[in-house]
């Protein structure tokens, strides 16, 4: 998949969080946004099983609208073993 893939993902997440229903009370809005994001939880588990550079924690941030979608994961730091040998951890 493709930051295109996981961007149209976060979008559809983003979309059904504020489709909550107009007729419900606060509580039952909560409990909406709180299921959506334990679908987003399940989808992100997959997304890093399928690419193990996917950004579970931006992607959360992006969801949760913390972020903008169009953003940028910010760079990863290479630390220690993976330095020497050239991995990003």
């Amino acid at each position: 998949m493709t930051r295109k893939d996981y961007m149209r993902i976060a979008d559809a997440l983003i979309t059904a969080i504020d489709l909550s229903p107009e007729h419900c009370v606060e509580s039952e809005r909560e409990a909406h946004k709180c299921g959506v994001m334990f679908a987003a939880e399940c989808i992100a588990e997959e997304l890093e099983r399928d690419n193990s550079r996917f950004n579970k924690e931006h992607f959360f941030a992006v969801v949760r609208g913390e972020k903008p979608l169009q953003a940028r994961p910010a760079p990863r730091i290479i630390t220690g073993d993976a330095a020497e040998k050239g991995c990003a951890k």
